[in-house]
């Protein structure tokens, strides 16, 4: 008889197998539960069912608020599939002593990558280059975008966590200047990650791309609205790949339509999935994509393994690495 139940409310990938969390999990006689239930369209009594009996619960965009932590007696432990941890109500988790925690580090490397790679791509109009070609216009019609060298540029870094660190280190090796903000880093982090430490209004000043990298919390809703974007240069470009409301998406649509911004690029989105009729989709300066910034196959299997990991560490009796609290 199973010792422990561990909760996998919902899953971004339904392909896979357990055979990675499988063996984690027997060694100390505990049994997966795969709810695999709906966040667009919540049953409410399936999921309290199944909260009920969970001694753990791993979930992906399905929300655990207060409501669902009530509905959970047994639970120990609950662990998002990811680095944003906006779906758990902490406070709801804090009073009962319960740990929430999130899987930070598992896919710095691709997120980093995929923002560099937008960057790079509307610095040198690699998709403008390429409609304009399949339109039969040869180097693009008159009055393209004029480009200019990166090492003659600044990038600007807002948010040098894990994800914006390993941005910074890789954008040393392109870009004239690295500047980022991040009032909770210390001093010598900047350094080892080649930055020039500066406050927010400054980066956006002096940079010529800016990427964001800070996790959606109360403080960082809609960072950058449109007062923020109107202090930036109107040659500038603009990548977000942490969460869709740390940027003001609306905002940003009118300033691309209106000239005042080069160029930007989203990989999250306020709404997910986003409605094909988002201003922002039909700016020929924006490049999209859907959430994929992450994603990797080792990516993939350090995340299953981290999280059956922090399950196994806490329902062992041990405290956990990667726990996340509330706000103060």
């Amino acid at each position: 008889m199973a010792h422990f139940r561990v909760l996998y409310t919902d899953r971004g990938d339904y392909s896979h197998d357990f055979s990675i969390e499988q063996p984690l999990y027997e060694a100390i006689g505990a049994q997966i539960v795969d709810a695999r239930l709906d966040h667009n369209s919540i049953d409410w009594e399936t999921y309290a069912g199944h909260l009920a009996e969970a001694d753990a619960v791993i979930c992906f965009r399905m929300p655990v608020d207060r409501r669902a932590v009530a509905a959970a007696p047994r639970l120990k432990v609950a662990v998002r599939s990811g680095v944003g941890f906006e779906n758990f109500d902490l406070a709801a988790f804090a009073e009962r002593g319960i740990p929430a925690c999130n899987v930070p580090d598992y896919g710095s490397e691709e997120v980093a990558v995929h923002a560099l790679s937008q960057i790079l791509a509307l610095r040198r109009q690699v998709v403008f280059y390429d409609r304009a070609l399949r339109m039969g216009d040869w180097r693009g019609a008159p009055g393209e975008i004029l480009m200019h060298r990166l090492s003659k540029q600044t990038a600007g870094v807002i948010g040098l966590g894990r994800i914006g660190t390993a941005f910074a280190v890789r954008a040393r090796a392109l870009f004239g200047t690295v500047l980022a903000c991040d009032p909770f880093i210390a001093p010598d982090a900047f350094a080892s990650a080649g930055a020039e430490p500066v406050g927010l209004d400054e980066l956006l000043t002096r940079s010529d791309v800016v990427t964001v990298h800070v996790p959606l919390t109360r403080r960082t809703r809609h960072l950058i609205g449109e007062r923020e974007l109107g202090l930036m240069k109107p040659t500038a470009v603009l990548v977000n790949t942490s969460r869709g409301a740390v940027l003001d998406q609306l905002a940003l649509a009118e300033a691309l339509q209106a000239g005042t911004l080069e160029g930007a690029a989203c990989d999250v989105w306020e709404r997910e999935p986003t409605p094909l009729q988002h201003p922002l989709l039909k700016c020929a300066n924006f490049l999209a994509s859907p959430h994929v910034a992450g994603i990797s196959v080792e990516g993939s299997i350090d995340n299953r393994t981290k999280q059956a990991q922090e399950v196994v560490r806490v329902l062992s009796g041990q405290p956990p690495l990667n726990q996340v609290f509330p706000e103060e």
